[in-house]
């Protein structure tokens, strides 16, 4: 089968499409669509936390149908899946079955595989660690790309008013078709809030960005950490929180793990919020699986538009 694999950790043009020995795992998965997210880039380069031995095949998340299951599987062959599983960017996945779950009725394989990753962090990001409330105002950075358009709809959907923050128009109204209620562009993003906020979730970094986003919260404001796509860890002084009462937490979606199924209950929640059309995954470009190289250069340069996807 064909797969992207990392033989060296020299970035994005550095990956190969290889022919590779097919999984060999008791359920596996024809992968229809994967997704591309900044972990896979950071991945290229040896710089996420998570490190494998080279040479391996790149990927998280994948929408397909199973091909091989067992008999006590949650899914059975034929079925349509998402999965959270390493390796996505192949033909076939061999898909851990405790990530594995049903492909919400009436998304694309597109959809299903712009899922995972992004809305389960979404998740926990809002409801887990941010304790965000019905009524409350979120702002979202880097709002028009995948973890970003994901954070906009499940913050829509628990009630929230959402401002986007955007760095261009462009990106501006597909923050708005994501379901912003109001964005807000360029570097100085707080002189155009219409208040302080009640929760911020920051996928970007940037110190000065992340001093801006201190100011612009109310007292016992929280701003919660996703991700750092500008490529800079921000630095802060923690006088900063005690002098404003105000919060910062971390948030990975690894965080739903540390209770018993708790990714199978957040998963089973966002198809619920599927059903309801409460969220949809925004799906910005599809690339072939050949062209691998281009979408996470659209991700590192940061022109990403919703979830990018590659389909075999």
């Amino acid at each position: 089968m064909r797969a992207v694999r990392v033989v060296r950790e020299d970035g994005p043009e550095a990956l190969r499409l290889e022919d590779i020995p097919e999984p060999e795992s008791e359920l596996v998965v024809a992968v229809r669509a994967a997704g591309v997210s900044f972990p896979d880039l950071l991945m290229t380069r040896g710089l996420y936390q998570l490190r494998q031995e080279l040479p391996f095949t790149l990927g998280w998340e994948a929408a397909g149908d199973v091909v091989r299951a067992p008999a006590d599987s949650p899914v059975r062959e034929g079925q349509a899946v998402m999965t959270l599983s390493f390796g996505a960017h192949a033909e076939l996945v061999a898909a851990d079955r405790q990530t594995t779950f049903p492909l919400p009725e009436g998304l694309s394989y597109e959809e299903g595989a712009a899922l995972p990753l992004n809305y389960l962090t979404a998740l926990a990001a809002l409801e887990r660690r941010g304790g965000l409330r019905p009524g409350e105002t979120v702002l979202v950075h880097g709002a028009a790309g995948g973890v970003g358009t994901a954070t906009i709809q499940v913050a829509k959907a628990l009630g929230a008013r959402v401002i986007a923050a955007v760095s261009t128009e462009e990106k501006a109204a597909v923050a708005r078709e994501a379901g912003a209620d109001e964005a807000v562009v360029g570097a100085d993003f707080r002189s155009q809030l219409p208040g302080p906020m009640d929760l911020i979730v920051d996928p970007v970094g940037n110190t000065e960005r992340f001093k801006e986003n201190l100011r612009a919260l109310r007292p016992e404001g929280r701003v919660i950490v996703v991700g750092f796509t500008s490529g800079e860890i921000p630095e802060i002084r923690v006088n900063r929180l005690l002098l404003r009462n105000v919060d910062v937490r971390g948030c990975s979606f690894n965080v739903l793990a540390n209770e018993p199924d708790g990714i199978g209950k957040a998963a089973a929640r966002l198809a619920e919020l599927v059903a309801t059309g409460a969220i949809r995954p925004l799906v910005g470009s599809i690339y072939p699986l050949e062209e691998i190289t281009q979408a996470l250069l659209e991700i590192d340069q940061r022109r990403a538009k919703g979830k990018v996807i590659v389909r075999p």
